[in-house]
């Protein structure tokens, strides 16, 4: 079967490279933090037009020292997508905060209106998410955050390399979090992720949260915990960043010839790219109220696919003792609907998608 993320043939491709990377490290002796991890944050940073990068462990991490650094505190409500990763949900409730969940267009981003709907005086911030490497709408989300005094996060996890309007996918709110797991087009080989902001002071809480609390002074300000990049992990990903632009062009590429694919088939909706955005494609995610069928049929002839999220965040058991979980998930019809609907097509830089294609045309 074709493979839905070709990582064998991404290292092929940059084998001496990433190998030679690896190497270097191990003979410098410096596993954790040193020269490779300050280069990845410094690119990172110009590369996304974020002044401060910090690396940390995982994604996940990363919205939980996003959240610490903004000052979280036990029963505060955060607003999320309702159709999304669960780490964007469960980074507020490890943190002792209330997620409230909105929901979504078609186009899979949080409905500001929806934002809006959920606003309460408990109400601290709204976590965006750039679902499948669209960014959110930013311009109307700051709208209604100024209007309540709301901060924004962006959980870029799934968009860097994407733009909104000429501006860097983790650049665009309050401070971003992004995660770089191995699937994603700029991947490590193992968890690692980072926090994104144009604020110092955040920054430097970041940085602080992530190495259990310890300031400039070298002394324990406040309770953190243990988060850092492995140095490894930095070095393969500043040979990826060599890569990353032709890749993703090559799943923007990828992304046409599905288009054309499914534009012959009513019974398929394909992704809608807001004006001003360009998506980096980290899935690309059809619809079809015939989903099971038509996965069966696909698998018939040796093409993957995957669903992502198949139950809205607000239905899942590990927030059913929230009290309003129940109340938003009644009113979020997208994220319900598009949960039952929503598949993913392979999409890497790796993936014949021609191939892909006369193998579809088969059975449609």
């Amino acid at each position: 079967m074709i493979p839905f993320v070709n990582l064998s043939a991404q290292y092929k491709a940059y084998k001496d490279e990433i190998d030679s990377a690896i190497i270097s490290v191990l003979e410098s002796g410096s596993l954790i933090g040193g020269a490779e991890v300050q280069k990845f944050e410094e690119n990172l940073a110009m590369d996304t037009g974020a002044p401060y990068a910090v690396s940390c462990a995982s994604g996940t991490s990363a919205l939980c020292l996003a959240l610490a650094a903004l000052g979280l505190t036990p029963g505060d409500e955060v607003i999320v997508p309702d159709f999304t990763f669960a780490a964007t949900a469960d980074a507020v409730a490890l943190l002792g905060g209330i997620p409230r969940f909105a929901d979504i267009g078609d186009d899979f981003l949080i409905s500001p209106l929806s934002v809006e709907e959920r606003i309460s005086p408990k109400t601290v911030g709204i976590i965006a998410v750039d679902l499948f490497g669209q960014c959110a709408n930013y311009a109307e989300l700051k709208s209604i955050a100024s209007k309540h005094g709301l901060w924004i996060l962006e959980d870029a996890a799934q968009s860097i390399g994407a733009l909104q309007n000429g501006k860097g996918a983790g650049s665009l709110a309050t401070i971003a979090a992004t995660s770089f797991y191995p699937t994603k087009p700029f991947g490590a080989y193992g968890d690692a992720g980072a926090v994104l902001t144009a604020d110092e002071h955040l920054a430097s809480q970041v940085r602080k949260f992530a190495s259990h609390g310890r300031n400039a002074e070298d002394r324990y300000a406040t309770v953190g915990t243990n988060s850092r990049l492995d140095a490894i992990q930095a070095a393969i990903l500043n040979v990826k960043r060599n890569h990353l632009e032709k890749e993703i062009l090559a799943r923007q590429q990828n992304a046409e010839l599905y288009n054309k694919l499914f534009s012959h088939f009513p019974k398929f909706k394909t992704p809608s790219i807001a004006k001003g955005n360009s998506s980096i494609f980290a899935q690309y995610a059809v619809t079809s109220k015939d989903r099971e069928n038509v996965i069966q049929k696909f698998s018939e002839v040796g093409v993957p696919t995957r669903i992502y999220y198949n139950s809205p965040l607000s239905a899942e058991p590990c927030f059913a003792h929230l009290k309003t979980a129940a109340s938003d998930a009644h009113a979020n019809f997208n994220a319900y609907r598009l949960s039952k609907e929503v598949f993913c097509m392979p999409i890497d830089a790796f993936t014949d998608v021609l191939e892909i294609s006369r193998k579809i045309k088969s059975v449609l």
